[in-house]
């Protein structure tokens, strides 16, 4: 990626890159309002439930977290562009990624433990898969609708081990609606940011701030309903 494109990307971004250092490159990698984004998901998800399973919530969010982390680590190899810059060689990236996907899958599986369900680690392991893929861009895996498809697995999935969980039934139209908002939600929010790396980025970025503080107030909303 050539040095102006780069700076146009990251304009709006700048106060959250730090890569002078390890520790701030891993902070980069974060891609904190972005996790932000998709951690939300996870709360939503649970939204059919008026009690949920706090242990398992946690557990789900700490998959989800780490999938993400993972992936992000991924995104900054020189295969991907390398568009965040930091300080890190593709051989430390991709080797913190997989430590990154291990952790998750060990956190999938204890899941699994709990619940009695194979569920959990294949979910994870599915994960894993898609971030890699979308990642390392495998075949142009790198796009709005393909990470969208991602997004709309978070609600399903989050919604899915709380069943589990409170030893429920499925109720396939809140699988339905929630595999909905998830896609929609991934799409929009991911074309918008595809958007702020153009001239038009200031409103793209306006729209795109906005859509985030929506899903953290449905979140918030969510949670504080239930203390």
């Amino acid at each position: 990626m050539k040095g102006k494109e780069m700076n146009r990307q990251l304009e709006w971004y700048k106060y959250l890159v730090y890569n002078k250092s390890a520790f701030g490159s891993l902070f980069t990698l974060m891609h904190l309002p972005f996790m932000l984004a998709f951690l939300p998901l996870v709360i939503t998800g649970t939204a059919a439930f008026r009690v949920v399973d706090r242990t398992v919530l946690g557990l789900s969010l700490v998959v989800v977290f780490l999938l993400l982390y993972g992936e992000h680590m991924l995104d900054d190899t020189t295969r991907a562009g390398k568009p965040w810059r930091t300080v890190f060689s593709d051989a430390a990236l991709v080797s913190a990624g997989c430590f990154v996907f291990i952790l998750a899958l060990l956190t999938g599986i204890y899941a699994g433990r709990i619940l009695g369900s194979l569920f959990p680690g294949a979910a994870v392991g599915t994960g894993i898969l898609f971030c890699t893929l979308y990642g390392l861009e495998f075949q142009r895996f790198h796009t709005v609708e393909f990470g969208a498809l991602g997004m709309a697995a978070i609600p399903v999935s989050s919604y899915y081990v709380q069943v589990l969980a409170l030893g429920l039934e499925a109720n396939p139209f809140v699988i339905i609606g929630l595999s909905a908002f998830g896609f929609g939600y991934g799409y929009v929010m991911l074309a918008l940011y595809e958007h702020t790396k153009t001239q038009e980025y200031q409103i793209s970025w306006k729209l795109l701030g906005l859509q985030l503080i929506l899903i953290y107030a449905l979140a918030g909303t969510l949670s504080l309903g239930r203390i």
